[in-house]
């Protein structure tokens, strides 16, 4: 079977995957281009917000991102936080630390001090230091299998990516009556079969 139609028919369903999916958030904060400025500008300003980032990142490769959440939950008037499943795997502990702060009394008091003020939002996140320390040791497993169903879902979204490129590939080098080379036909069949294998994948590390 070398017909490019019977070919596209076969991965078509990855197209079509690969053409829906989902854009995933590494902010569990919604923020603008204004408030990430705001964000870079005020860490930049301040030696101890860079040395929280450093010590953290030592322990966690995603403490940037969750200090900048922390800011713009500080910093925004009225801040929302993402639905979990807008979130990029690997960031879902942050997500977790994030929905566990704003919900809090104790935040909830500090937010009125900080909204607007991003040196008052940079202290809060200095004064939360300790406490996200400590959410992200016992977080520690959740992260990790985070991380790993972060990748198992960029390696399927990669190998569905493939089987447009396969196809493509065999569309050039396809006849006009729409018969593809065997080579090229058994490229698209290869990338199929690598594409199932990764969903298969995903689906058990979702799984848990």
């Amino acid at each position: 079977m070398n017909s490019l139609d019977e070919l596209a028919d076969l991965g078509g369903t990855w197209l079509a995957r690969c053409a829906a999916a989902p854009r995933r958030h590494t902010g569990a904060v919604v923020a603008d281009r204004f408030d990430r400025v705001t964000w870079r500008d005020t860490y930049e300003q301040s030696a101890g917000l860079r040395e929280v980032a450093e010590e953290l990142t030592a322990r966690y490769e995603y403490a940037n991102d969750l200090l900048a959440d922390v800011f713009l939950a500080a910093y925004k008037v009225g801040p929302r936080v993402r639905e979990p499943e807008e979130m990029d795997p690997s960031r879902l502990v942050n997500h977790q630390v994030i929905t566990a702060l704003v919900e809090s009394r104790q935040f909830a008091e500090l937010h009125r001090e900080t909204a607007g003020d991003p040196y008052a939002a940079a202290m809060a996140v200095l004064a939360q230091a300790a406490a996200l320390r400590g959410m992200l040791e016992r977080l520690r497993e959740a992260q990790e299998r985070g991380e790993r169903a972060g990748k198992v879902q960029r390696d399927a979204e990669g190998a569905a990516s493939v089987v447009g490129e396969a196809l493509q590939g065999a569309a050039d080098e396809g006849d006009a009556d729409g018969t593809v080379p065997g080579s090229a036909a058994d490229a698209v069949r290869r990338a199929i079969g690598a594409a199932e294998a990764a969903e298969a994948a995903a689906r058990q590390a979702a799984d848990g």
